[in-house]
């Protein structure tokens, strides 16, 4: 697939630390982040985690993985994997998890990792990395489901998303007293077919 300026691809292993470090990016200015790694920023535990997450990602054969690469540099310049996700059943879910009573996400496509370059966002990348999961969620005839981290809200609603749920983390409670921490909200995405 073939835009103006760069080419929608399949990733290969090679790409993997170049995915990596896009992912790691993308995350640096999220509240939470500050929370989650002790002696922040401590990128090389973050970087492992990321690595982890891609290779992980790109190592699942029930994942799509997609870069979009620069057509005059080669660069890679944007990222997606993205899954089929079953419903699971009440079983299933109790089996994993004892405090969950029932799952309410439908089957659909859900994107777990998504980022263009930083520096290249606004540029209509990362709406063709995430249309090229919607149009095979629509060929499908199931939802296209994200969560969006509080920045990217507005990115999916542009693109015809409605929000399902969302959950707020109240980030003062794992954090010193006034510091500035507040909540951290994760929303729940859907475009039906």
């Amino acid at each position: 697939m073939s835009y103006p300026n760069y080419t929608l691809v399949p990733v290969e292993s090679e790409d993997l630390p170049v995915l990596a470090q896009f992912l790691h990016s993308s995350k640096q200015a999220l509240s939470i982040n500050r929370l989650i790694f002790l002696d922040w920023p401590n990128d090389k535990i973050q970087m492992r985690m990321y690595s982890g997450a891609v290779k992980g990602g790109f190592e699942d054969p029930s994942i799509k993985n997609f870069k979009a690469v620069d057509n005059d540099t080669k660069e890679i310049i944007g990222y997606i994997a993205f899954a089929k996700k079953a419903v699971a059943t009440k079983e299933e879910i109790e089996a994993q998890n004892k405090n969950f009573a029932e799952q309410k996400t439908p089957e659909g496509i859900n994107p777990p990792l998504f980022t263009p370059r930083i520096e290249l966002q606004r540029r209509g990348i990362g709406s063709s990395l995430v249309k090229l999961a919607t149009d095979q969620a629509k060929e499908e005839n199931i939802p296209f489901t994200a969560f969006a981290e509080a920045p990217a809200l507005g990115f999916f609603e542009k693109l015809g998303m409605q929000e399902t749920r969302h959950v707020d983390i109240d980030l003062r409670k794992y954090a010193a007293p006034n510091c500035g921490f507040g909540p951290f909200r994760l929303t729940g995405m859907i475009l039906n077919p």
